[in-house]
């Protein structure tokens, strides 16, 4: 700092500037890449929860419709895509946590192609060919990537 007749100089030290908007906290963020996967998984646990309370029949014609597969299919290829888009820039603060995020992504892209068939068939009954014992193993699998999804940190964009 100098001083000179009233007049105080003070020296400003050069920060970078950090870009500013919505898009760069969005890209921050991960892309929205947590949400999108966060709502697939909330939606999964209520469809897997759904089908154990009225059965799988009820299910197909009241709740799983294909206008409803097709749009879940849309969050989900994009949790996937940005998924493996963003695997460098997820902090991994172990070893397990790299892993659990591998199978997070693994998990989306092999659910991918099972949901969007159904554009191309206009039906969702695919669910029969797994056994009704699936959702009960499912649902607490879905629970805990879901805690996992919402604690996801990234590491800054450059």
């Amino acid at each position: 700092m100098f001083q000179h007749k009233g007049l105080t100089i003070q020296a400003v030290r050069d920060q970078p500037s950090q870009p500013k908007g919505r898009f760069h906290s969005f890209r921050q963020d991960g892309l929205g890449m947590r949400q999108a996967a966060a709502f697939t998984l909330m939606t999964g646990i209520y469809l897997h929860l759904t089908s154990l309370l009225i059965g799988r029949d009820l299910l197909l014609k009241y709740v799983l419709t294909p206008r409803f597969d097709m749009a879940l299919a849309v969050p989900m290829t994009y949790a996937g895509i940005v998924g493996w888009l963003l695997m460098r820039r997820v902090h991994h603060p172990n070893h397990w946590h790299r892993i659990a995020y591998w199978l997070l992504v693994v998990y989306f892209t092999i659910s991918i192609p099972i949901h969007v068939q159904t554009y191309i068939t206009g039906r969702a009954d695919y669910i029969l060919v797994f056994p009704a014992w699936y959702s009960y193993m499912l649902l607490p699998i879905l629970a805990a990537a879901l805690r996992f999804v919402w604690r996801l940190r990234f590491k800054v964009a450059q």
